[in-house]
């Protein structure tokens, strides 16, 4: 899976009048001009054969519907899996964010965190699991792809050998997805799981 970033923009212009936009440094439209570039360094600045998302997810700014704010806060995620592509598209919005700003008469900011890196399977430990699910359960499946979804199980990775294993919990294909607000866990999973992490322990222990 995905390593997982955090950023917030902060952009800084000179309120006003609504009626009277020629006088202010109009934030908003410049969160806008931010906004809508910002979706596009990855097709245009990253190379097409990476992968890379980068999803803003809340605007924030102004209270009246006459009144230009002074400021607008934009707060959104980047998931990629190389660290390269992680730094290029890291500076690459630094740059955009900053030079739009300064095309539209205002200033901003970025705030870049770093959250978790990428989940990266042992192929060894991979195999052993894919091992015990099919002898436990009659199969198991690869997923096909990498997802950009990220997990905090990347840290030990980096650490030890392992490998990441998804049980499946949805009660069927058209049942809402995890972290759907209507999201119900199967517990008949439970036993399911509970008896691959036994039979992982059980297949590496010595005879």
């Amino acid at each position: 899976m995905g390593a997982s970033d955090r950023f917030t923009i902060t952009v800084r212009g000179t309120g006003g009048h609504a009626a009277q936009p020629h006088l202010a440094s109009d934030s908003v439209l410049c969160a806008a001009q931010i906004v809508t570039g910002a979706h596009t360094l990855i097709p245009r600045r990253i190379d097409p054969t990476a992968t890379a998302v980068l999803s803003i997810t809340r605007i924030q700014g102004g209270a009246s519907f006459n009144v230009l704010p002074d400021q607008v806060q934009l707060f959104g995620t980047v998931r990629t899996f190389d660290p390269a592509v992680q730094d290029k598209l890291e500076a690459t919005l630094r740059e955009w964010v900053e030079l739009t700003a300064k095309a539209a008469g205002c200033t901003a900011s970025l705030e870049y965190r770093r959250i978790y890196p990428a989940t990266i399977n042992d192929p060894t430990c991979a195999q052993h699991a894919l091992d015990a699910a099919s002898a436990l359960f009659g199969r198991a499946l690869r997923a096909d792809a990498p997802a950009a979804t990220a997990e905090d199980f990347a840290f030990m990775l980096q650490q030890v050998p392992g490998a990441y294993i998804w049980v499946g919990s949805r009660k069927g294909d058209a049942s809402p997805s995890l972290h759907h607000p209507s999201f119900d866990f199967n517990d008949e999973a439970l036993p399911a799981g509970a008896a691959l992490l036994a039979s992982l322990a059980e297949r590496r222990l010595p005879v």
